[in-house]
This record gives structure tokens, sequence and C-alpha cells, in this order.
């Protein structure tokens, strides 16, 4: 007998204002369309064990980020509802879920493949772990109002000396989050591209550089004047100690996003980020009565 192929996974944090009820006032209708294979609003399932077409995630982009570290490499196509203050990474609104549930059914879809890295920490006492990250890892020093010292190396070789609070090693995707606060440049989340941001550099030379995501990267705080640490999208922060080692590069295990409504990314620039190139003048319909 063939499975059917529209089950579908709902994840979401209950701790999030209108997440509990959104997913019990929706839930009626998912279970009339789709076989929910689960609800899970406390972290409880296994993302790398469910067999699922769709995971569907009630939240804002954190929820979606913490998603993506559950699902490990899987490549279970992911589908955001918006619940939070922004929503760059979710497609849908909670009025719009119906229709884009029967648009996924129908097949009337994209799914976009967003690169990750894969982050290595190698600690001085052979101790290794890693990451996945869909944004971002942002190295910095742990005490407020001190510099780290961050020395950079690109494929064994060493590309910078860093004095500041800190670096920023962001996706195509990471590109419009932390990076883009930083000072960072916009890049379309469909490139495998890695950017890196120094973040308030005690040098003018220090600028932002795009590189390709076949790079790996090597950072250590060696002779640091004060602790760093590090973070991986956003996540609670990991002691970076003396003669610790990162490694970044590109994970091969990209997150699978389906879009629905979802327009080109400047279309979300416009609209999210306010990226509109020049002012809206008054012969152009605004603000018609005021003085030049």
């Amino acid at each position: 007998m063939a499975r059917d192929p529209r089950r579908v996974l709902i994840v979401g944090d209950r701790s999030r204002r209108g997440v509990a009820a959104g997913v019990a006032q929706h839930l009626p209708f998912l279970e009339s369309s789709l076989t929910v294979v689960g609800v899970d609003l406390d972290g409880a399932i296994d993302l790398r064990e469910v067999q699922a077409d769709l995971v569907l995630v009630f939240g804002g982009d954190g929820s979606i980020l913490r998603v993506a570290k559950r699902l490990g490499d899987r490549r279970v196509p992911v589908l955001g509802v918006n619940y939070g203050r922004f929503g760059f990474l979710a497609d849908l609104a909670p009025a719009d879920l119906e229709a884009g549930i029967r648009r996924w059914i129908a097949g009337d879809f994209a799914v976009a493949e967003r690169a990750r890295l894969r982050v290595r920490h190698l600690a001085e006492d052979g101790e290794v772990r890693e990451w996945l990250a869909l944004n971002d890892v942002v190295i910095g020093r742990q005490d407020i109002g001190r510099m780290v010292d961050i020395e950079l190396d690109i494929d064994g070789r060493r590309a910078l000396s860093c004095s500041g609070d800190g670096l920023i090693l962001a996706t195509a995707t990471g590109s419009t989050a932390h990076a883009l606060a930083a000072g960072g440049p916009l890049i379309d989340p469909t490139l495998a591209a890695v950017v890196i941001v120094p973040v308030a550099p005690h040098s003018l030379a220090t600028r932002p550089i795009v590189l390709a995501g076949s790079h790996v990267i090597a950072l250590t705080t060696r002779g640091s004047r004060a602790p760093g640490q590090f973070t991986v999208d956003g996540a609670r922060p990991v002691a970076l100690g003396e003669g610790d080692s990162l490694h970044v590069e590109n994970a091969d295990a990209p997150l699978c996003m389906v879009r629905l409504y979802g327009g080109p990314f400047f279309e979300a620039l416009r609209t999210k980020l306010g990226w509109r190139g020049r002012p809206q003048y008054a012969e152009e319909g605004k603000d018609e009565g005021a003085q030049p």
C-alpha cells in the first residue's frame, strides 16, 4: 500500500504568545486535511527520527532556528506560520494557513534549500563539539567593555587579526540578521556564501568580506586580553578558552524551506526591512502637503 504523502508534524513553542491557541484553532482543519503524525509544543519529539513530509512550525524566526537545530541533517521541508514579531523566515500569516495548506496539498509550492554552516569547537583538552548554523556563529568577549583578540585563518592561511567586540560569520540567510545590524551586506539567500563581519573593530581597515562557501575558516582567541565565547544561531553562549579553536565550513546539509506566498528576496527586503532605496517623494502621492 502506498503511503500518504501528506504527513505533517506540527511543532511550536507553547511559551510564545498565541502559539498554543493557534495550534488549537487550526488543528481540526489540519487533521481533516492531512495526516498529522504528531504535535510537539514542548520540544519532546526527536525530529531526527520523525517520518513526515512537512514540519509545520508555529512561531517566529527563533522557532524556525530551533527546529533547524533539532532536525540535524534531515531534509524534511519546513513551513513557518508566523507568531513572532518579524517573521522573515516564516512564509505564512496565521490567517493564511488554511489557504496555504491547500496550496501545499495541490503541489503549488517551491522548496528553497538554505545553506548551513558546520561549526566545530575543538577544546584544548581534546573535546570536540559540533553544531549546524542556519543564521550565524558569533564570536565575542565575555566581559562587557573589554576587547577580544581574534585570529582568523582561511584554508590554513592567516587572513585576519581583529581586536574589538567580536566577529560574526553568517550564512546568506543570516546576512539579514545580526550581521546586518553590525554593518554587513545583504546576500541573496540562494547563495552558498559566508559573510565575515567584524563587530566594533579597533581598526578602520577591518571591513566585512563575503567568501565562497567552499572555504574552511578557523578562529582562535589565543593571547586575547579578554576571555572569549561564541554562540550558534543565538543559542546559549559557549566559552572559548585559551588554546581552543572554532572551525567553520559549509555543512552540505541545507534546511529545506517551503515557499508558498514568499516573493523574490528583494520583495521581502522592501516589505519587512524597509529597503526602498530612495525617499517617498511628495509628487508620488505621499505627504503632498509637506513643505520642501
